[in-house]
């Protein structure tokens, strides 16, 4: 068996055993989720569930990571349809709220929490992980797409974790539809933007 085979299959199976964590989830919440109703749902072994996954904490961090991948690739295709930072960021925020609404674990995750089932809540809205990881992928859009901003790198880096963050918070709290919050944060970025440009000598 090839070492590029190998990949794919225990891929194809990290990915069965997440859609099956994610089934039982929203079937029954987090509390009640265990390892031994993964591997029936995925028609697997526990140790097999073990063995690829970890314990219950590493399987959470595992499905958010995996959401926050898919989220991303939408902020991705976003972004660079777009040949100006502030209409980007709209764009991309746009995006990513649009599919916050429409992601069926995340719905869940907010659903269990009004229930009190909200155990999977802090490695979504609380996880430092997931905000490195976001941060960091915009930096590299926005740097690569627009490397002369008249913003050092480190003040670059904390306007994108502040959208992360108001990101996030509008996914748990939502005070207007995905389109007019996107403007409102696309505006702060503009605003930051327009200071650093008033610095320059």
């Amino acid at each position: 068996m090839t070492e590029p085979f190998r990949t794919a299959v225990r891929t194809m199976l990290r990915d069965r055993l997440l859609d099956a964590a994610a089934a039982v989830f929203a079937d029954q919440g987090w509390r009640k989720l265990t390892m031994a109703k993964v591997a029936d749902r995925a028609g697997v072994s526990r140790q097999t569930v073990y063995n690829e996954l970890g314990g219950k904490q590493q399987l959470a961090e595992q499905l958010v990571m995996r959401e926050l991948e898919r989220f991303l690739e939408v902020v991705r295709t976003r972004f660079e349809a777009e040949d100006a930072l502030v209409p980007a960021v709209r764009s991309a925020v746009e995006g990513a709220l649009e599919g916050a609404g429409q992601n069926a674990l995340l719905r869940t995750v907010l659903e269990s929490g009004h229930s009190g089932d909200s155990d999977l809540l802090p490695f979504i809205f609380q996880s430092q992980d997931l905000v490195v990881v976001a941060t960091g992928f915009l930096e590299q859009l926005v740097t690569e797409r627009f490397p002369d901003l008249p913003l050092p790198a480190d003040e670059v880096r904390l306007v994108l974790e502040s959208v992360v963050r108001l990101v996030l918070s509008h996914v748990t709290t939502p005070t207007g539809p995905p389109d007019r919050t996107a403007a409102s944060l696309a505006s702060l970025v503009e605003a930051v933007l327009a200071g650093a440009g008033a610095r320059l000598p």
